[in-house]
């Protein structure tokens, strides 16, 4: 579900950054306010495109695991730690994208505005910008779980079955096939198989 809403968030912010990047800067504007707000509009752009293709990966291919893994309850595991490990990452470049792109429209009020408006609108742009920098902090310090301190996500009952083969993947598979053509072909070896849970089935009908 994180990486759903991180995906839809920086889709939305990576539209605003693509139409930004487009739009032609005035004639006339210094070279290093021009440098700048390119430099931070691509910013914004590549890192929330990374979120968006990260997200759709692990979104994909991580469900896909724990649904489809070859392992049982052991591949739940291996794809929720790695979805778990790759949280921070994503999280990281998705806030930086979005600092960037408060930053490169504080610039753009600079290029495209006389200095009187632009100064007008940059003070409450810068203020917006220190606030969530404060309150990503704030929330990161007071939400987020330490490593050591945090649970797995791990079924702890599903342990004793990790190690246990995929039935249809057993049976199957060119050894489980051979397995299961000699059993047919050798009356003796699947009696092997049934006679125990026979001899069970006996003794609780003599106890009965």
């Amino acid at each position: 579900m994180n990486y759903d809403t991180m995906a839809v968030q920086a889709a939305m912010f990576a539209g605003f950054a693509f139409e930004q990047i487009t739009e032609p800067v005035p004639k006339g504007t210094d070279v290093w306010m021009e440098a700048v707000y390119v430099a931070l509009t691509c910013l914004t752009l590549g890192f929330e495109l990374c979120v968006c293709m990260s997200c759709t990966f692990c979104c994909i291919f991580g469900k896909g695991l724990a649904l489809r893994g070859p392992h049982g309850a052991r591949s739940v595991h291996v794809a929720v730690d790695n979805l778990a490990r790759e949280q921070k990452s994503v999280f990281t470049q998705f806030t930086i994208g979005i600092l960037g792109y408060l930053l490169s429209n504080i610039l753009k009020m600079w290029i495209f505005f006389r200095p009187r408006i632009a100064l007008t609108v940059s003070i409450p742009l810068a203020i917006f910008f220190l606030s969530i920098v404060y309150y990503v902090v704030i929330i990161v310090d007071a939400l987020i779980l330490d490593d050591d301190k945090s649970l797995s996500g791990r079924f702890s009952s599903w342990g004793n079955y990790e190690h246990i083969p995929d039935l249809d993947e057993t049976i199957h598979s060119p050894r489980g096939k051979k397995q299961t053509d000699e059993m047919n072909k050798n009356p003796a070896a699947r009696s092997l198989v049934v006679s125990p849970n026979r001899a069970k089935a006996d003794r609780q009908g003599r106890l009965g």
